[in-house]
């Protein structure tokens, strides 16, 4: 009881904002929109890294099945797969077929059975579909760059102006023979790599033939929905129009499927940017700017107005449309791990896990986050084996490449932290099922609440009757808050420190401490 008055305390003196400024800060709650969705905690992995079924060091499919208990057992709802088709490269987005399994990962049969067994255990299923390249050792590319005549010719964007050359020199390349050499002539349009030629959707053929593609994964596989790599880029990003228009056709033609998928898109820029794709097909996009404010706020111990992001954020998003969707995330397959950015700071990394599963939206959780992988650029080094035991313990181990970050040396592995319940696995794993459990948290409004600390990050989460407070001090330091009155209608559901009364009108929080706060009635 005592412990409890201490927090009625904290709470009173964080409530500096009028009933006014709340009502005109809050996000509607999901119930009130048009569209009626219960978000849901996905789950990023990288198949290769992942787990090992047979036995060649590589993740594969049925490694991933095996493991689906686990997933179900931490809350997970959905899963991304990285992609899984077969391409000449361990990322993989170069691909080189987009009806096929990688042989390192399996077949389509045992994608099937992924996606059996998934849907057994209420996950949905998503596929990342990479359209705005392929493998420069596609069949397509192959055939259009040997023939000018080529029927696929077409599928690619081409030039022999010098003028474009010049203007985008990293961008157009040349083709080579088959010793590597450079050849004369026609260049072709590859944005992020010579290997990863762009494909031209301009093209009507090839549009259909995408939609073909999809829906072969939509009712032939069973797959719930996509992740859309690099969309802005489909036609340059002066194009908005056009590439707005793509999309809006991609989604008329998946829904033919008899589906309604789930679309989530990689739209690396601001709030404004991912705003017009949500009015043309997309579901929804990464939040970037999110992602940046929350690491931000960690690295400095100072607020870089979380909850304002979030709000600024979906004031765009409803003005395309407003039943959008929103992905949240830490840290993805592109980035430094979160763990790493923060400097391998624990208590820390619980409270990113509890500002990433108490905001608004839906959370992606990338793989070896819960028991706090490190890594940092090249790409290798934040995509190396998931660690679920000391090295040589585990047959499933993948070992496709030696740890440079994340190794039973730098990380707990995953079968010490199941029984330490102050590890950052059981705190990921007890705070998606607050999550899963509570209306309030996946699907309510959200009211930043202003104090006079900026090391102190505060907010409201709240639908219907289900109310939630969540405080994070961000700093290394104590954070002393003056505390008028108490409050009796608020117990604790999660907290990674005790707070300290300091006579009768102030508190203490403890350095990276963070709450959670239930109203009840």
């Amino acid at each position: 009881m005592r412990n409890r008055l201490r927090f009625f305390v904290l709470i009173l003196s964080l409530l500096s904002l009028t009933s006014q400024a709340f009502c005109q800060s809050a996000i509607p709650q999901r119930l009130n929109r048009q569209k009626t969705t219960d978000t849901k905690v996905y789950y990023s992995v990288f198949v290769q890294s992942f787990y090992d079924a047979n036995g060649d060091g590589i993740g594969d499919l049925e490694g991933l099945i095996s493991k689906l208990d686990y997933l179900q057992e931490l809350g997970i709802g959905g899963i991304w797969l990285l992609p899984v088709h077969p391409s000449p490269t361990y990322h993989k987005y170069d691909v080189v077929d987009y009806k096929a399994i990688h042989p390192d990962y399996g077949n389509l049969n045992d994608y099937k059975q992924l996606v059996e067994e998934a849907h057994k255990r209420n996950m949905t299923v998503l596929l990342d579909f990479v359209v705005n390249h392929s493998s420069n050792q596609h069949p397509w590319f192959v055939s259009a760059s040997q023939d000018r005549k080529s029927s696929f010719r077409d599928y690619y964007v081409w030039s022999d102006d010098e003028a474009d050359f010049e203007k985008e020199p990293f961008h157009w390349h040349q083709i080579r023979n088959e010793n590597g050499e450079l050849q004369d002539g026609s260049r072709y349009y590859g944005f992020f790599w010579w290997e990863m030629p762009d494909l031209n959707l301009a093209n009507r053929k090839l549009r259909k033939e995408v939609i073909n593609i999809a829906r072969f994964w939509l009712e032939d596989i069973g797959i719930d929905g996509f992740r859309l790599d690099a969309i802005k880029y489909i036609f340059p990003e002066d194009q908005l129009d056009n590439n707005l228009d793509w999309w809006s056709y991609f989604r008329k033609g998946i829904n033919k499927s008899g589906k309604d998928p789930f679309v989530v898109a990689e739209i690396w820029g601001t709030s404004g940017e991912v705003a017009p794709y949500l009015g043309h097909g997309i579901s929804a996009g990464f939040n970037f700017e999110l992602s940046d404010s929350i690491k931000m706020s960690l690295q400095d111990g100072v607020n870089h107005n979380v909850a304002e992001t979030v709000i600024r954020a979906y004031q765009k998003f409803g003005e395309e449309n407003d039943s959008f969707e929103d992905a949240i995330f830490l840290t993805n397959h592109d980035m430094n791990r979160i763990m790493t950015e923060i400097k391998g700071n624990e208590t820390l990394a619980k409270a990113a896990a509890v500002l990433l599963f108490t905001l608004p939206g839906n959370p992606f959780v990338y793989y070896g986050e819960e028991i706090g992988m490190l890594g940092e650029k090249p790409d290798e080094f934040i995509r190396e084996p998931f660690l679920w035991d000391i090295e040589g313990e585990d047959e499933g181990q993948t070992h496709w490449e030696i740890p440079y970050a994340s190794s039973s040396k730098t990380v707990k592995p995953l079968s010490f932290q199941r029984t330490d319940s102050r590890s950052v696995y059981n705190t990921y794993k007890k705070l998606i099922h607050l999550r899963n459990e509570s209306p309030g948290l996946y699907q309510g409004g959200l009211i930043p609440l202003k104090t006079a600390n900026d090391h102190v990050l505060a907010y409201f989460r709240t639908a219907d009757l289900d109310h939630y407070l969540i405080i994070i001090n961000l700093s290394e330091e104590i954070q002393e808050i003056s505390s008028p009155a108490s409050l009796s209608r608020y117990d604790m559901v999660f907290g990674s420190h005790p707070v300290f009364k300091g006579g009768e009108e102030t508190i203490y929080l403890q350095p990276y401490s963070s709450f959670i706060l239930k109203r009840h009635e």
